[in-house]
């Protein structure tokens, strides 16, 4: 085992050779930080079949790499430092854990050719319609269920490979190994995107146009609402009002009046024959009466 870690340290201390550094078949279980010191001599870097399990942000120090080969690794994940590698050409990484890429790989805008077949990838970036150089995308035997559409725009694109992903429903599974059958359905998608999303965009516009409008039309009925409210409790304030209240009220108090009067002279009445009576019946010792 020392023997071999000393070999992989006698690869990396030849550093490139015209531009190329073969690191491939190996131990390697992270890039080395070493390779920072060829950023400005490494043009090509191969590190397949190794134990790499990522691809660390150190990768965007390389910017004059033109290749990469990580292919048959143990890499889960790419940082998205590898955005910076503008002039990179070809991305191998075949036959890893990936499941995704990402978004910065749109920014490596002279890639032309991405090699990512047996992986697990369940997503491509829609960034990669950027990639006006891409000829070969292959991304057979993963996990896929969509293929952004977009793709088709891309001028230069002739391979599209994706055979192996079951779950995918971008295309007939008798289109999947013929890449201009499958750039012509994605086309076909396209277009038709093209035409639904400007009325999708305005059917959702006028959705929330309605919402606004019922959300104004319940706001101004609590308004009407509490201007009822108010106007009613300010109608006993109004002059009229209150001259006509005020004239009911004093003729209901002369009504009542008159009746009390006329209670008062009925009860005197009353009283006055019941008296008179009483005093009729008065008896005295001698059996006489008044």
């Amino acid at each position: 085992k020392t023997r071999c870690i000393m070999e992989e340290y006698d690869d990396l201390a030849e550093g490139p050779v015209e531009g190329v550094l073969n690191l491939s078949h190996n131990t390697w279980k992270t890039l080395p930080p070493e390779l920072d010191d060829f950023s400005k001599t490494l043009l090509h870097l191969d590190v397949s079949n190794n134990n790499l399990s990522a691809i660390p942000p150190s990768i965007g120090n390389l910017v004059l790499l033109k290749s990469l080969d990580v292919s048959r690794n143990q890499i889960d994940i790419i940082d998205g430092a590898i955005g910076k590698c503008i002039r990179l050409r070809k991305l191998n990484v075949a036959a890893n854990r990936l499941e995704c890429f990402p978004e910065e790989i749109g920014n490596c805008i002279m890639l032309e050719e991405i090699i990512a077949n047996d992986n697990k990838l369940y997503t491509i970036p829609n960034k990669l319609e950027n990639l006006i150089a891409l000829s070969i995308l292959d991304v057979r035997n993963n996990d896929l269920t969509s293929i952004p559409t977009k793709l088709c725009r891309v001028p230069t694109l002739n391979q599209l490979l994706c055979e192996g992903n079951t779950q995918l429903t971008s295309a007939p599974e008798n289109m999947r190994c013929n890449s201009d059958l499958l750039l012509f359905c994605l086309e076909m998608q396209q277009k038709f995107i093209d035409i639904l999303d400007p009325k999708r965009r305005q059917q959702q516009e006028l959705q929330n146009n309605l919402y606004q409008l019922n959300a104004s039309v319940q706001d101004a009925r609590t308004q009407i609402d509490r201007l009822h409210e108010e106007i009613a409790s300010l109608e006993w304030e109004r002059p009229d009002q209150y001259i006509y209240w005020k004239g009911r009220f004093l003729k209901l108090m002369g009504y009542l009046w008159k009746k009390i009067l006329e209670l008062w002279d009925w009860v005197k009445v009353k009283f006055w024959r019941w008296w008179t009576g009483r005093q009729t019946h008065l008896t005295y010792p001698e059996g006489r009466h008044i």
